[in-house]
């Protein structure tokens, strides 16, 4: 009896595993998480039970989204992910229900999307069961791809804070910059001048040249006045000229040194002060765009990415379910099940008895 109860029920789960359940395929894909390294060297402290280390933080926020229902929408928005694994072409016991809700989805494919990471290794180990070979590839392609969008993004947010201050400095300096170009042109615009140096070159020649030439008129007046009378017109008319000239010399020395708002000297502490506040900030301006560079170099250091140690892959055959382990494994557990059986009956006919 009990021989044919056990023939019977692995006839059963033979013929149900055998003839009703679909084939599986697995793809998978291994990934790690890589970075630009800044020199530094970090220890991996996670075997002797210590917190992990960033990168281990990184790789797992990966995982993490991986396994989100953020991931689990965009792939049934990208590939109809719900509609194939509850398709009508698979069998009714692992084919998932079209009324169920998406928090029951969610917990059923945790089945078939395994993510695992080994902080000795860095691995992502990516690995999806489907009911068609090119649509577990195409779904892990999506994953990768998805993925690293997500990385994309983390470095983009990181990026942006790591140089956020550098950059509000930069913006503030190259404001401070154009005022104080604007502020010495305008300058130079108002007193009609190209620089106090030149101005003053200009000026100490003028009084040069009148110098000489009121000197060269003294003599020819003292040589006049020996054979002309003080009264003759062409002595007066060369004192009245020395005279022009002496006033001349001194309207140009008060230009260059005078107490006036428009003298060269005033002019020239005025356009230093411009000249001198240009320098500092473009100095600052330097600095501050050196510093921002440093940022930036940095933080693109610090860009992750993912790397593909082992690329996804169609499987050419079904792997699951393993139905001779399946068969053999209930068998086993069949013999178990009728031998405790067999002695427990034993057992109660012997106190019968």
């Amino acid at each position: 009896m009990f021989a044919a109860l056990f023939m019977l029920l692995i006839i059963f789960v033979a013929l149900y595993e055998y003839a009703f359940v679909s084939d599986r395929y697995q793809s998978e894909v291994l990934l790690i998480l890589n970075q630009e390294q800044s020199g530094i060297t970090t220890f991996n402290l996670s075997f002797l039970g210590l917190p992990a280390t960033g990168e281990d933080k990184d790789a797992l926020s990966v995982v993490e989204f991986i396994m989100s229902r953020d991931m689990l929408h965009y792939l049934d928005d990208k590939l109809h992910l719900r509609d194939h694994y509850s398709s009508s072409r698979i069998d009714w016991l692992t084919r998932f229900s079209n009324t169920a809700t998406f928090e029951d989805f969610y917990n059923y494919m945790t089945n078939w999307l395994i993510v695992t990471y080994d902080p000795t290794s860095k691995f992502i180990h990516l690995q999806l069961q489907s009911f068609d070979a090119n649509y577990s590839k195409a779904v892990i392609d999506a994953i990768i791809a998805k993925s690293q969008q997500f990385i994309d993004t983390l470095n983009a947010k990181m990026t942006a804070e790591s140089t956020r201050f550098f950059e509000d400095k930069m913006v503030e300096s190259e404001n401070r910059l154009n005022d104080a170009k604007q502020a010495l042109l305008n300058f130079q615009r108002a007193n009609r001048l190209l620089t106090t140096q030149k101005e003053s070159s200009i000026v100490m020649s003028t009084i040069s040249a009148l110098e000489t030439t009121l000197t060269t008129d003294k003599s020819n007046y003292d040589s006049l006045a020996t054979t002309l009378t003080p009264s003759a017109p062409r002595l007066q008319q060369m004192r009245s000229d020395m005279t022009a000239l002496a006033n001349q010399i001194s309207i140009e020395k008060d230009r260059l040194s005078g107490a006036s708002t428009s003298s060269v000297s005033k002019l020239n502490a005025q356009y230093s002060d411009l000249q001198l506040n240009l320098e500092m900030v473009t100095e600052i301006y330097t600095s501050n765009l050196s510093q921002l560079e440093q940022a930036r170099i940095e933080a693109a250091r610090k860009v992750k990415f993912l790397l593909l140690v082992a690329s996804p892959w169609a499987a050419d055959e079904s792997l699951y379910p393993d139905r001779r382990y399946i068969v053999i494994t209930v068998g086993l557990l069949l013999i178990i099940v009728f031998i405790a059986l067999d002695q427990t009956l034993s057992k109660v006919r012997g106190h019968t008895v």
